[in-house]
Formats: structure tokens, C-alpha cells, sequence
């Protein structure tokens, strides 16, 4: 039965990167050079080039659109749009610098999240028992200690504190049922990981450096309920329909590595170059198990390992001014043979710019990109025809910070 405890957004499988306005302009290519509070979210090994105590906050506008085509084996081919709808993505880093070696630092940040509604789904036929609703949620906290082990290396160690809140509206069959069934899955659950990194800028390459972070699996245990109003009969249940009840969920985030290189060929340009890969592997299914009854419902996803590249750069124009670009190629783990409704669109091309301003005490950055998606034809859980179309997002972020020295 093919509803889920559904977890997606517009970044590789359902992955988001929009830790800061810099980032977001810079394509995420800030690994292995300048240290920004937010550095917390990218390599919490740099906060040990920044001095005193700094604050830094802001947020991400996500704006999604994609079509996804699903084949009804009486009427063909029938499409549904997402609902052109805005989502915010807020972030907020503390960082404070004991003495000349140890740092402390706290970020608040989105790491996996979704949000997203198709249109006119009561007519969807095609889609019966896929998800047409889905809103999640996600807070990482992350509490770091950093190390600078000499001139030339930092190392960092934080713990991730992940909260989830989530609820998923599948859209049930209709014909030949007599009755319209509404249901909804919701559930919170909390995870702990870990983040650990290291910043390398060696004195014999004074222009080079270079990142590497390390983040752990997840393991999320969610609990929740199944609410279906009607009530449903045993012979609804057995064709798809679920009962009411508590639930809990298993799902494991991947576990990902990251690394950068950055080159400073003059004072003005930095030039920056990354790679991540995410251990999508690891998600192979989503599950539900009943509390009050024996009923266990599995979701295959299957999901492949994938890469993401990342190319930016930042130029000063002058000691308060900087502009940036970035380019995003981020591959999708998404397995053709078990496609859903929830994550329509398969690998991506992100394409940015922003701008700073900072007085040395205080500045302001912002940023836009945007995300064009490759189209995927593949087949759902149930065998169904299924093409992910029109995948695009627009992203305009925003960050204020302040240095208290």
C-alpha cells in the first residue's frame, strides 16, 4: 500500500543546502574559505577565524513548481501541477571564541525538509493511494566545540540534536468505492547525530585551502497517528483504505561526506570547488507499525547513493562590497522503479548569485538562484506509468550578521 511517512523537498532526494544568503550565492561553495557563523551549518572547523562573539540569522524563500504525469490504466495519462506556494527556511548561528585554540558554537537549521500540495487532487484518479499533501518540518540544533590544532588546521566535533514534525495526506481511491475516505498521518519524532570537520590552509599554498566534514546517519522514530474519517470496514482495509489508529515510523537519514577546495588567485577573487556525497543507500523504505494492531505498512524507496558538485565564487569590490555566483549539479537518488508523487523531479542544475555588504562590525547579504530539474520517467510501487515534468524552484535568501568584539 503505497502511502507514506513522506519526506521531500527540491534538493537531492530530500536534502536542503540554503544554509545562508553567502551560501546560497556562492552555490554552496563555502568548505574551505572564509568563516561565516553560518560556517557552523557548512564546516564548524572555520569558526575559528572569527573573533568575539558573533551572531548571525536570515532566511531561505523556496518558491517549487513541477508537474508529475501519472497513467490510469481506463483513462491514460492524467497530470497534476503543484499549488504555487512560498516556504521559509530560517537558520541561526551563535559562535563565540574562548581563546586562541577553542571555539563554541550554536546553530539552528533546516538539513532535510518539504512542503507541497498538487491541485484539483480529489480528481486525480490516477494517483489513488499516493500522497497529493505533504508538510514537514525539520530543525537541526547543533551544539560544536572547535579546535585550531596549529597555524594550519582547525578541527570541529558537534553534536545534531534533529526535530521532526510532519503530516501526510495520501489521496485514496475512489471509484468503485461507494464513499470518500479523508485521511491524515502525523507524527514528531527527535534523532541525535554528529557533524564532525576539518579546515586545512596550509603556509606552504598561502592562496589554497581546504575543507572536509563528516555528518552521520540519522535513525528518526516517529510517533504519530492514522486518522481515516469514515472508519473503514475490514474489506476497505484490505483494498487500500488504512484504519485509524497510533503509528510509529522508522526512516534513517543518510549519512554524508563533503569536501572543498578553495583558491584565492588575487585579494579580491576567491574561487571555491566541492563535492558531496550522500549515502542514499541507506533509504531503502519508509514503515509504519500500528501500536494497536498488527499491521506493519512498507513503502520501498530504494534509493541510490548520489553526488553533488558544486563551483562558486566571491569578488570584493571594495572593503564593504562583495558579489558572488555559484553552480549547482545535484544528482538524484531517486529510483525510477519506485517513483512517487512527493519528490517530482530528478537530477538538478542550480544556477546563483548574491551580494554583500559589511561594515567589519555588522553586514547584510542576500542572494537568488535558481533550480532547474531534469525530467524522470519511471513507474510507481503499484506498476502505474509515472513522469516527473517542469521541475523548477526560485530562491531568494537573506542573512544579517553582527560581531560583538
Amino acid at each position: 500500500m503505497p502511502f507514506v511517512f513522506a519526506l521531500a523537498a527540491q534538493g537531492a532526494g530530500f536534502a536542503l543546502y540554503e544554509f545562508s544568503a553567502r551560501t546560497v550565492g556562492m552555490g554552496g561553495s563555502v568548505m574551505a574559505n572564509d568563516a561565516e557563523p553560518a560556517s557552523l551549518a557548512a564546516n564548524p572547523a572555520l569558526i575559528t577565524q572569527l573573533d568575539g562573539t558573533q551572531i548571525q540569522f536570515g532566511a531561505t524563500a523556496v518558491l517549487p513548481q513541477a508537474t508529475t504525469t501519472i497513467t490510469h490504466p481506463l483513462l491514460g495519462p492524467m497530470s497534476r501541477d503543484l499549488e504555487k506556494k512560498t516556504f521559509i527556511l530560517p537558520n541561526f548561528y551563535l559562535t563565540h571564541k574562548i581563546n586562541d585554540r577553542f571555539s563554541l558554537g550554536l546553530g539552528a537549521f533546516t538539513r532535510f525538509g518539504l512542503a507541497g500540495a498538487y491541485e484539483n487532487p480529489s480528481t486525480w484518479a490516477a494517483a489513488a493511494g499516493e500522497a497529493y499533501k505533504v508538510s514537514l518540518t525539520s530543525y537541526s540544533f547543533t551544539p560544536t566545540l572547535a579546535f585550531k590544532a596549529s597555524d594550519e588546521v582547525s578541527l570541529a566535533a558537534a553534536a545534531e540534536i534533529m526535530y521532526l514534525d510532519f503530516s501526510e495526506n495520501p489521496l485514496l481511491p475512489s471509484p468503485p468505492f461507494p464513499m470518500a475516505f479523508n485521511t491524515k498521518i502525523s507524527g514528531t519524532g527527535w534523532s541525535l547525530g554528529g557533524n564532525f570537520a576539518l579546515s586545512y590552509k596550509p603556509a606552504w599554498a598561502e592562496k589554497w585551502g581546504f575543507g572536509l566534514t563528516y555528518k552521520t546517519k540519522m535513525d528518526q522514530d516517529l510517533n504519530g497517528s492514522v486518522s481515516t474519517n469514515p472508519a473503514p470496514s475490514a474489506p476497505f482495509i484490505g483494498m487500500g483504505v488504512p484504519p485509524s489508529g497510533n503509528a510509529r515510523g522508522k526512516v534513517t537519514l543518510p549519512d554524508s561526506i563533503a569536501a572543498g577546495l578553495s583558491f584565492r588567485p588575487s585579494q579580491k577573487l576567491l574561487l571555491e570547488g566541492g563535492i558531496t556525497g550522500t549515502f542514499w543507500s541507506s533509504y531503502d523504505a519508509i514503515r509504519i507499525y500500528y501500536k494497536n494492531m498488527p499491521l506493519v505498512i512498507t513503502d520501498p524507496k530504494n534509493y541510490s547513493d548520489a553526488v553533488r558538485l558544486n563551483l562558486g565564487g566571491e569578488y570584493k569590490l571594495n572593503k564593504a562590497w562583495a558579489v558572488r555566483a555559484g553552480y549547482v549539479y545535484d544528482g538524484s537518488p531517486v529510483n525510477p522503479n519506485h517513483m512517487d508523487t512527493i519528490v517530482p523531479v530528478d537530477d538538478r542544475h542550480i544556477f546563483s548569485a548574491g551580494l554583500g555588504y559589511t561594515t567589519g562590525v555588522w553586514g547584510v547579504d542576500a542572494a537568488y538562484a535558481y533550480l532547474a530539474g531534469k525530467d524522470l520517467t519511471g513507474t510507481t510501487n503499484s506498476g502505474l506509468p509515472i513522469s516527473y515534468t517542469n521541475g523548477k524552484s526560485h530562491f531568494l535568501a537573506l542573512s544579517f550578521k553582527y560581531a560583538f568584539k
